[in-house]
C-alpha cells in the first residue's frame, strides 16, 4: 500500500469534455475545476464506457465494460459476483468513503462503502439544488475531523448538472414561451447554436428508435413536447445546463479549499471526471443516449494541491485515449494494491509519471505502448471506437431469439454503419460510412472493432427488469428494422 496516500474522486453528472472555461468555452465560468487543470493533468481524449449513468457508474467502479458488467442501460442489475471498487479499497486497508449520487444498479452503496450521507434512500437522479449542498457539506466536515488512521479514499458523486433533464421533462406537456419572449434574457446573452445544429441524418437505426422517431424508445415526451421549438429555446437549454454546471463547479469549489486547508492537502490525490455528456442542441438533441462526442466524451483530470506528489501542472494530455474502465486500476495502482482479474481498464499513473515529450509510457522497467483507441458501448445494441483520425459507430440488429448476452462481435448480424473524419469534421456532420473511396477505412474500423470485442467477458443479462428492457426495445427495433428492409 502506498504510503498514507488519499484519494479524492469528485464527479459531477451529465458534464460534456468541453464545458469547462479552462478548455475555452467563453459560455461557462468554472474557475474551480479551472483551478484543478492548473494544478494537475487533464486528459483530453476521455471518453465514458456507456454515455448513461447507470452503466458508466458501474464501469467506474467495476473496471469492466457494461456488457460484462451487467449494466448496459438504467434498469440493468451488476452481477453479485463483481468486486466494486469500495470492496477491494476495503480489504486493502483503506477507509473507504462514498457521499452523493451513486445509481449503480443491484450494488447496495452501503455494503462496498462507509456512507457519509445518511439518509434511508439512496440520492436520486435529480435534485442537485438540495443535494450537492447536502453532500458538499458532508465531505468537508469528513475532511474536517477524519482522524483514523487508515489512508482514506472519499468519493462525492454531484448530481449537478443532470439538473438540466427536469428543466427538459417541464416541456413534456406544457408549452413554455422562451427566454426573449418571457423577458428573460436578451438574445446576445445566449451561446450560439453549435456546428453540428444540422445534422447528416444517415445515422443507425439504433439513434433513430432513441432520439428521432414519433414514440421514442427513450424520454418520448420531452422529444415530442420541444419538436417546435424556436433556435432561443435550443440555445436557452445550454444557457441552462451551463448554469448547473456553474453551480456543482461552487461546491467543488468549497470542498477543494476546505482540502487544502486540512491537514491532509499534502498527501491526497484529487480525480474529476463526468460520467456522460449532454447533447445541449449538437445533433439536434438532448441528453445522452447517443455515441456521438457530446454524449461520450467526458472531462478527466487527475490533480493534487502541492508539490510532493509528482503529478504535472497545466498539462492538457491530446495524445492518450482514457476510458471510464481506467478509474479502478488507477485508484488501485496509486494506493498500492493488486487489480482484480479481468478488469479492462489501464492505470494512468505510468501516464502522469511518464516524460511528455515521449509518445509512450515511460516506466522504470519498460516501455509500455498505450491503446490508439478507445471503445464506448451505447443502448445494448450500439457500438463505437474513437481512433485518432476516424470516429466509426455501428450498431447490431436485434436476433430472433434472445439470449441476453449483449451482441459481439458478430459480423453476421452488423446494422447500419457510421464513419466520420474527427480532424476534418470534429462536429460529426458529414456520415462517410456510404462512400466508396472509405470502404477500406470502414472494413479496418470494423476489424478493429470486432478483435477489441473478442476479449471481453460478456455475460448474460439477469432476469427480471433488464431482460424486459431488451425485449421492449427489440420490439421496437425490429418493426423499425422491417420498415427499413422493405
Amino acid at each position: 500500500m502506498a504510503d498514507n496516500l488519499n484519494i479524492l474522486f469528485i464527479n459531477t453528472d451529465q458534464q460534456t469534455w468541453n464545458v469547462v472555461s479552462a478548455y475555452g468555452n467563453k459560455h461557462v465560468h468554472t474557475p474551480n475545476i479551472d483551478r484543478l487543470q492548473k494544478n494537475g493533468i487533464s486528459f483530453m481524449k476521455s471518453y465514458c464506457t456507456d454515455p448513461v449513468c447507470a452503466p458508466a457508474r458501474a464501469s467506474w467502479v467495476s473496471g469492466l465494460y457494461t456488457s460484462e458488467n451487467g449494466v448496459p442501460f438504467n434498469g440493468g442489475r451488476m452481477h453479485d459476483d463483481i468486486p466494486d471498487l469500495g470492496q477491494v479499497l476495503t480489504r486493502n486497508g483503506y477507509h473507504a468513503v462514498h457521499c452523493g449520487k451513486w445509481h449503480v444498479e443491484n450494488r447496495i452503496m452501503r455494503e462496498s462503502f462507509h456512507n457519509l450521507y445518511t439518509g434511508k434512500r439512496d440520492i436520486g437522479a435529480c435534485g442537485g439544488e438540495y443535494y450537492d449542498r447536502v453532500s458538499t457539506h458532508a465531505v468537508i466536515d469528513f475532511l474536517d475531523s477524519y482522524d483514523q488512521a487508515l489512508p482514506f479514499y472519499l468519493q462525492i458523486g454531484l448530481v449537478n448538472p443532470h439538473d438540466i433533464c427536469e428543466y427538459q421533462h417541464n416541456h413534456e406537456y406544457t408549452t413554455i414561451p422562451g427566454p426573449i419572449e418571457q423577458g428573460l434574457l436578451a438574445a446576445e446573452d445566449l451561446p450560439p447554436l453549435p456546428d453540428n445544429f444540422d445534422y447528416d441524418k444517415r445515422e443507425i437505426i439504433l439513434q433513430k428508435v432513441m432520439h428521432r422517431d414519433g414514440k421514442t424508445a427513450i424520454h418520448a415526451p420531452i422529444l415530442n413536447g420541444i419538436r417546435d421549438w424556436t433556435e432561443e429555446q435550443w440555445r436557452f437549454m445550454t444557457w441552462n445546463h451551463h448554469r448547473f454546471v456553474e453551480a456543482a463547479d461552487q461546491q467543488i469549489g468549497l470542498i477543494l479549499n476546505t482540502l487544502e486547508n486540512s491537514r491532509f492537502k499534502n498527501n491526497t490525490l484529487i480525480i474529476f471526471a463526468a460520467d456522460h455528456g449532454e447533447s445541449s442542441g449538437c445533433h439536434r438533441a438532448f441528453q445522452k443516449f447517443s455515441l456521438y462526442e457530446e454524449s461520450i466524451h467526458v472531462p478527466f483530470i487527475i490533480a493534487d494541491l502541492n508539490d510532493q506528489l509528482d503529478v504535472p501542472k497545466n498539462i492538457l494530455d491530446t495524445k492518450h485515449f482514457v476510458s471510464g474502465v481506467d478509474l479502478v486500476p488507477t485508484v488501485l495502482d496509486y494506493a498500492g494494491i493488486d487489480v482484480p482479474e479481468g478488469v479492462q481498464g489501464l492505470s494512468l499513473k505510468p501516464l502522469i509519471e511518464m516524460d511528455r515529450d515521449s509518445a509512450t509510457i515511460q516506466t522504470s522497467e519498460n516501455i509500455i505502448p498505450w491503446r490508439d483507441f478507445v471503445y464506448v458501448e451505447s443502448n445494448y445494441w450500439g457500438r463505437a471506437i474513437v481512433m485518432e483520425r476516424f470516429k466509426y459507430i455501428m450498431e447490431y440488429r436485434p436476433i430472433q431469439e434472445e439470449d441476453f448476452i449483449p451482441p459481439g462481435p458478430d459480423t453476421n448480424s452488423v446494422g447500419l454503419e457510421q464513419l466520420f473524419d474527427l480532424v476534418e469534421d470534429p462536429w460529426e456532420t458529414k456520415n462517410l460510412a456510404s462512400e466508396a473511396r472509405y470502404d477500406e477505412t470502414l472494413a479496418a474500423c470494423r476489424e478493429k472493432l470486432f478483435s477489441f470485442e473478442k476479449k471481453l467477458c460478456r455475460r448474460p443479462l439477469r432476469a427480471g427488469r433488464p431482460r424486459e428492457i431488451v425485449k421492449k426495445w427489440a420490439g421496437q427495433l425490429c418493426e423499425r428494422w422491417s420498415k427499413y428492409d422493405q
